[in-house]
């Protein structure tokens, strides 16, 4: 039986467990919130086969044969926030120490909360980045951007639209109190690569939005990747200790692949209805079903 913990209140969650009802695949939930709002656990490090947890249902997690975990909190009072960080220093510890496959162990790579280390990361390890420019030196920024088309990113790893941004829109930036992050905007489609343990899913989007995302008539379909990039991609999501990775590309008019980043707890419910179900599918295998 696989273990999925997370909480009911995130589709992608839901998306997983329904699609293992589809498919009939037994699975153990652990509602993390739920855990720690009213729940109890004993967790051991080094593991134990008494070892257990409960909410909405008594989960001995030693018995699972893989465990998808997406730790959201929801909390909102500092006895939850404390009944939280208890919980998952226990579950963290008995995750680092167990042999049930974990997609994927939350202190698993995290450069991806801070994006110029982050993008040091990809260059490092084989795969073309955007020229990027993090400043709040508005003569710097200023320039970068009249050299040619640019976006606007998020500096730490939250979701946001990516927008593009132009000399006319610096006059406010005098006035910021932090650094700005800017990016070459790569023209052309955009991919999403799913790396699930050796198996790899990839889905192509032709828009003429700047984000993707925020367009609902964007073609969409799903491809094949060239097998040298998706070879590394298996051995780089390795690398990073996880076993699930959603990686983010621009591909522009000469077929080159930019790499945009590398999600270690992607929400892929979207491409995944995209692709029929086939990154739920790898990730039922992946955990041992």
């Amino acid at each position: 039986m696989i273990g999925i913990a997370g909480t009911k209140a995130d589709p992608v969650m839901v998306h997983f467990a329904t699609r293992c009802v589809v498919r009939g695949v037994p699975f153990a939930v652990i509602d993390l919130l739920d855990t720690a709002a009213y729940g109890d656990w004993c967790l051991s490090a080094p593991p134990q086969p008494t070892d257990y947890m409960t909410g909405a249902e008594v989960v001995l997690p030693g018995e699972l044969s893989g465990l998808y975990i997406r730790p959201i909190y929801l909390g909102r009072t500092p006895a939850e926030a404390a009944r939280w960080r208890g919980l998952m220093d226990g579950f963290g510890a008995w995750m680092d120490e167990t042999e049930v496959h974990i997609v994927n162990r939350p202190n698993s790579h995290q450069l991806n909360s801070y994006k110029p280390a982050h993008y040091a990361w990809l260059s490092g390890n084989g795969l073309l980045v955007p020229p990027s420019l993090m400043s709040s030196d508005t003569r710097r920024v200023h320039e970068f951007v009249a050299a040619g088309r640019a976006v606007v990113k998020p500096v730490c790893g939250t979701r946001a639209t990516t927008r593009e941004i132009d000399v006319g829109s610096l006059d406010r930036l005098a006035d910021s109190e932090g650094p700005v992050l800017v990016q070459r905007l790569v023209e052309g489609a955009d991919v999403r690569v799913h790396v699930v343990g050796r198996q790899v899913i990839s889905c192509r989007f032709a828009s003429a939005a700047i984000d993707y995302r925020s367009d609902r008539k964007a073609e969409r379909a799903v491809i094949d990747i060239p097998e040298d990039l998706a070879d590394l991609l298996v051995v780089k999501t390795a690398a990073q200790g996880l076993s699930f990775v959603g990686w983010d590309f621009k591909v522009d008019a000469d077929g080159t692949y930019w790499c945009l980043e590398a999600n270690p707890m992607p929400g892929y419910s979207f491409y995944d209805r995209v692709c029929d179900g086939a990154i739920s599918d790898a990730l039922i295998r992946e955990l041992g079903a």
